[in-house]
């Protein structure tokens, strides 16, 4: 069955942007022009939790915790950059950041594939409730399907995102449109909020130097934040996606860490700048008002008191395009790491794909979409989870607590073994161990993410014992 519309023809040319068009660039339009991988794994990061956490913190505190967004922000930037340095600079000949987990730990690879296919399934069912929740909002005055609008919409989303996620060739291109349509949209979006609402800069300033709520309540509040912001980001299994974004891109080597680097830089920025617009525009808002906003609809509304009647729109076609860019891109990395980790373990099994496909000549680390556990596991990831948006559906709370198990399961793991592989001299190229203070950052906040990970298991147990 083929699943793709392109050639099988065995290649070993690398994707777009990979050294053989002459290595990284050396001039600035140069590098602006082959910025990708930050601004696509960005628009993977976002999606409605983050614009939701960041609106309720405004509507709650005003300016106040900015700061608490600003270290969650420069945590994930530090965690994603110490694996894309492994990835570059490793001594061993290491491609993937999962070869070098394997180095720690033989059984990492699957381990942490495993585990991140599950919370794959658990985020398509909420990014795909979201996508058919957008669509139906936009197209509900044109045509209307009743209760059964989200769900429909929801089909169309998953046939869309198949199709893309599916193509061997284009792939990575086809995501950096999204992404660029994304933030596009995103700016656009929240300029038009800011220019409605109004920017206090005082109080902006304010809240990135370590501003507290007043009273003992509003410290501990401060440092509960921060904490669950860090511990949430830093290990994070979506911090994986990165470096496969950057494969898939086609650098390698030491030579592209600088450029890997302003592409993280930018990426990181503009993530800060889009969930800050959120906080700000909540905090001017809704602050003071009593009102919240705890779901897609609540930032909808939050836009319409913002601009007017032209902001739910507006932010329905965001969150559309958020979503999307996210079910596209996380299954695939997900489940290809997964297969990877399994061709790593047995390579008869990749000889025998080789040879029944006529696949010769194709990489190994490419040989995962020829592989049909690849294509049964994304299948079921990114179709499945419909369900969960039919009418009525009870289970969605069944699912989060799934899905809330099995990170547990799957942070403690990214965070030890990224610690070890980066500190070890013997893995990395010269000059490019972690230094002392590098390490101690990376365990300040694996430190951080592990607490949070026991806070979160605890919650967990409690909610299923009804403790």
């Amino acid at each position: 069955m083929r699943f793709d519309s392109t050639e099988e023809v065995p290649s070993t040319a690398p994707t777009a942007g990979a050294a053989a068009s002459g290595g990284p660039p050396s001039t600035l339009p140069g590098y602006l022009k082959s910025l990708g991988p930050g601004i696509v794994v960005v628009m993977s990061w976002l999606g409605t939790g983050d614009f939701i956490s960041a609106s309720v913190s405004g509507s709650m505190f005003g300016y106040a915790l900015i700061w608490t967004l600003l270290i969650a922000v420069l945590s994930r930037y530090f965690i994603v950059s110490s694996m894309s340095k492994y990835q570059l600079c490793n001594a061993v000949g290491d491609e993937t950041i999962m070869d070098g987990y394997g180095r720690v730990w033989k059984g990492f690879p699957i381990y942490i594939g495993a585990t991140t296919c599950v919370l794959g399934f658990v985020y398509v069912s909420f990014l795909l409730l979201a996508a058919g929740t957008a669509l139906d909002q936009l197209f509900n005055g044109l045509i209307s399907f009743g209760s059964w609008g989200v769900p429909f919409w929801a089909a169309v989303t998953i046939a869309m995102a198949f199709w893309l996620a599916s193509r061997r060739k284009g792939h990575f291109r086809g995501l950096e449109i999204v992404a660029q349509i994304t933030m596009a949209v995103l700016v656009g979006c929240f300029l038009l909020a800011l220019v409605g609402t109004g920017l206090d800069v005082g109080k902006l300033f304010g809240g990135l130097l370590f501003e507290l709520p007043p009273g003992e309540a509003g410290y501990i509040t401060a440092v509960s934040t921060a904490v669950g912001l860090i511990g949430a980001v830093g290990g994070s299994a979506a911090n994986l996606l990165y470096p496969y974004l950057m494969h898939e891109k086609g650098w390698r080597g030491q030579e592209y860490r600088k450029m890997q680097r302003l592409d993280l830089r930018f990426g990181t920025l503009v993530m800060f700048g889009l969930v800050l617009a959120v906080w700000v525009v909540a905090a001017e808002t809704l602050h003071g008002t009593g009102e919240g906003v705890s779901s897609a609809d609540g930032l909808a509304n939050m836009m319409d008191e913002a601009i007017g009647p032209a902001g739910p729109p507006i932010m329905w076609f965001a969150v559309f395009f958020t979503v999307f860019n996210n079910i596209v891109t996380q299954p695939r990395v997900f489940v290809r790491m997964l297969i990877e980790s399994v061709h790593k373990s047995r390579p008869a099994r990749v000889e025998r794909i080789r040879v029944k496909r006529d696949v010769a000549g194709v990489p190994d680390k490419e040989m995962f979409s020829y592989d049909p556990l690849f294509w049964g596991l994304l299948t079921v990831i990114m179709t499945v989870p419909i369900v969960f948006s039919m009418p009525s559906m009870p289970g969605m709370v069944v699912i989060t607590l799934l899905g809330n198990s099995f990170n547990v399961l799957t942070v403690p793991a990214i965070i030890i073994g990224l610690i070890v592989m980066t500190s070890r001299r013997d893995l990395m190229a010269a000059g490019h161990a972690n230094k002392w203070w590098e390490t101690a950052i990376l365990v300040a906040i694996g430190a951080v993410g592990l607490w949070a990970t026991y806070e979160l298991g605890v919650s967990v147990v409690s909610a299923i014992t009804g403790g």
